[in-house]
């Protein structure tokens, strides 16, 4: 019996502790619902190549909202990706749709291209249940591709998260801190979700940018209703050790 009492005992732990950080956020908190609108900006890229052609451009109405890198080579096409914002409404640790990518990959000459991660400034214009702006900073990786092959989709360039998608700035609401967290791209309206967004050799490819609002840190209250569960618990085990 006693084996079997630490058995459930083990098991029921982990369930305590993650009803303990769903349950330890008030009931208002988890229902929240956050609406806005967002933007984006590109920063430069940390380069170490000096005959590296980046410039940014404000297009569709956002501001430094595309980055263009690359000399076209006979081609005349160069590279670019693009942000556009969305209007949104989502509540916590639900996926929702950010913004649209389009990727123009095109052909450069591979020395003037860049090497390294760049940045892109995400806002949340929030207009529910506050009216605030909240930025975030998150770091993209351009993977540039050798065209050492016929098919456009192995030469394609690939647009990829330098830091898993997370960011170190949070903002706070009702004594609950939030931050946003990137997920992935979807061209299938989010039904797929995928780490990388690859665009084939001269197209240029549209995709989703998801994400969603998490609770930054774990509540440092415990829930009653968990507590007394344990203790019961606790109690059992006690008494029929104490009994054998």
């Amino acid at each position: 019996m006693e084996v079997y009492l630490k058995k459930i005992i083990k098991k029921l732990s982990s369930v305590l502790l993650t009803t303990n950080i769903l349950l330890g956020l008030p009931v208002g908190a988890q229902a929240l619902t956050f609406s806005g609108e967002t933007s984006g900006e590109w920063g430069l890229p940390d380069t170490e190549n000096p005959m590296a052609v980046v410039h940014l451009s404000s297009e569709d109405g956002g501001t430094n909202n595309r980055l263009t890198w690359g000399t076209p080579g006979m081609a005349g096409i160069n590279n670019y990706v693009q942000f556009n914002g969305l209007n949104f409404s989502t509540t916590p640790n639900h996926i929702f749709e950010i913004g649209e990518l389009f990727y123009q990959n095109g052909s450069t000459f591979i020395d003037t291209n860049f090497d390294g991660d760049f940045p892109l400034y995400l806002e949340l214009a929030l207009t529910i249940p506050l009216t605030r702006t909240e930025s975030f900073e998150f770091l993209f990786n351009i993977l540039n591709t050798p065209n050492d092959t016929e098919d456009p989709v192995l030469n394609g360039d690939i647009l990829r998260f330098s830091t898993a998608g997370m960011s170190s700035q949070t903002f706070h609401y009702e004594g609950i801190e939030y931050t946003l967290q990137l997920i992935g791209f979807s061209t299938d309206n989010g039904q797929t979700i995928l780490h990388e967004f690859n665009s084939p050799e001269f197209s240029i490819s549209q995709a989703s940018l998801y994400g969603k609002i998490t609770f930054a840190s774990p509540p440092a209250s415990v829930p009653e209703p968990s507590v007394i569960l344990a203790l019961s618990i606790l109690s059992i085990y006690l008494a029929t050790r104490k009994r054998k």
